[in-house]
Formats: structure tokens, C-alpha cells, sequence
């Protein structure tokens, strides 16, 4: 029961995440090869800024990397890949743990560097910046438990990296199937985008899925009968909430953007 709860939780992952790299190549990459990255501030509030040279690099960067971590980091998760493509598993996972530090470096150099032009308040960018340091934090101990051929470690330090690299699409998901249940903006600001409920989020986030990952782990492992049956049930309910998210999140926000809904 808890492995097929697994399987509808990584395919719901894997539906929500190729769906949102479609969004940003769609977007991101089509304006950024059009030329025209000043269109990134349709929907990245001061995406670029004229003459911020620096700045506008990290953001193309990090943007145009986004894609390529979220269908790197599914395709480390595939068993088949593993087994019958080692070495594709190892050169991506190579690529996959440079992008996220890469990543976690540019998204805090945005940070520092536009905090009075970076949607949302101290609490939030306080946020972003802990998950860029657990991001960098899990990418090391992945590759230097890879590196000793110490395989069981290496597999939890990677699913940690992969849950903490996903931390800011499940933001946007979570953010989504809130709006949807209430029918509006509820517990924050839209115009400055903060608000008790965002500092809730930022916090769910970027926590509450590790610790998931923690228990799912330790069920799988040595869990008894009774543990496996209430870690397959709570994951089953986040996985349906997720699904909600994930409709929401394409539906109101990255299709419509493309022009698909």
C-alpha cells in the first residue's frame, strides 16, 4: 500500500513538472532566444531591469535553468533509468547537482541585490534563501556520498536534494489550490504579495515535505504494518491536494500565460 501510494505521489510530481517545464520553455526560452527578456515582467515582477546587467544574467540564468533541473530531477527519480542506464543516471545527476547549486547561488544574488523589487517581504525572502542553503547542503552530501560508493545514503541525500529543489514549484502549486478552494486571494496581499498565510506557505513548503520524506522513509524501511498503513493514507491525502494544486497552477496560471487555456 505504501509503494503504490509512492507511485501516485511521483506521478503526480511527474505530470505537475513536465507541465510546468512546458510553461517555461514555452515562455522563458521562447522570448529569452526572441531577444525580448524586458516580456519577463508579464509575470516576474522586475524580471529585468534596464541597465542591472548583472542582475538580468542571474535571472535568465535561473530561469532558463529551471527547466532543465525539473526534467533532470524526474528522470534521476525513474528505476529504469537507474538500471538499465547507469550512465545517464550519473552524468545527469552530475549536471542536476551543479544546476541546483548554480541555482540556489543566482536566486540569492536576485535576492540581495532587488530585495525592494523581489515579490514579497523579509519573511519570504528569508525563505527562499534557507531552502537555497538546504538545496546546497543536500546537492554536497549527495555527490560526496555518491563519490564514496556509500549508494544508501546517497539515495536519501538525494531524494532530500530533489524534495528541496521542488520546494518552490510546490509554492506554486500550494498557493494555487488555496486560491481555488477559496475562490480568491485569502490571508495575503496580492499588490505586495505577503501576508500571514504566504509566511505560512513559504514555511510549509520548504519543511513540511522533508519531514514527509523522513517519515516515508523510515514506514518504508523498518515501519510496521500499522505505520506503513497510516504513512501510505497521509501521503495519499497530500498527493490528491497536490493534484488539486496542479490543475489550479496550470489551469489559472502557466497555460493561460502560453495561450493554451
Amino acid at each position: 500500500m505504501i509503494n503504490v501510494s509512492a507511485k501516485f505521489w511521483f506521478l503526480t510530481v511527474l505530470v505537475g513538472q513536465v507541465i510546468f517545464s512546458f510553461y517555461i520553455i514555452a515562455f522563458y526560452y521562447a522570448n529569452t532566444l526572441a531577444g525580448d527578456i524586458a516580456q519577463y515582467n508579464r509575470v516576474m515582477p522586475a524580471g529585468y531591469i534596464e541597465n542591472d546587467t548583472y542582475g538580468n544574467a542571474a535571472v535568465v540564468i535561473h530561469v532558463l535553468f529551471a527547466a532543465l533541473i525539473t526534467i533532470g530531477g524526474l528522470l534521476q527519480l525513474i528505476p529504469r533509468v537507474r538500471q538499465k542506464i547507469p550512465a545517464i543516471h550519473r552524468w545527469n545527476g552530475r549536471l542536476y547537482i551543479a544546476i541546483a547549486i548554480i541555482m540556489s547561488l543566482s536566486g540569492a544574488f536576485m535576492v540581495i541585490t532587488r530585495t525592494d523589487k523581489v515579490a514579497g517581504d523579509a519573511f519570504g525572502h528569508a525563505a527562499l534563501m534557507i531552502n537555497g542553503l538546504i538545496i546546497i547542503v543536500c546537492a554536497i552530501r549527495a555527490f560526496g556520498y555518491a563519490r564514496q560508493r556509500n549508494f544508501a545514503l546517497h539515495r536519501i541525500w538525494a531524494l532530500r536534494l530533489f524534495v528541496a529543489v521542488s520546494g518552490v514549484w510546490m509554492f506554486r502549486i500550494g498557493l494555487m489550490a488555496w486560491i481555488m478552494f477559496h475562490g480568491k486571494p485569502v490571508g495575503f496581499d496580492p499588490a505586495t504579495f505577503s501576508g500571514p498565510f504566504l509566511n505560512f506557505l513559504f514555511t510549509l513548503v520548504y519543511i513540511l515535505p522533508l519531514l514527509c520524506l523522513e517519515g516515508y522513509l523510515r514506514a518504508q524501511s523498518n515501519g510496521t504494518v500499522l505505520n506503513k498503513t497510516i504513512t501510505a493514507s497521509w501521503l495519499a491525502v497530500l498527493t490528491l491536494i497536490m493534484l488539486a494544486g496542479v490543475f489550479a497552477a496550470a489551469m489559472g496560471m502557466w497555460l493561460p500565460r502560453i495561450g493554451l487555456a
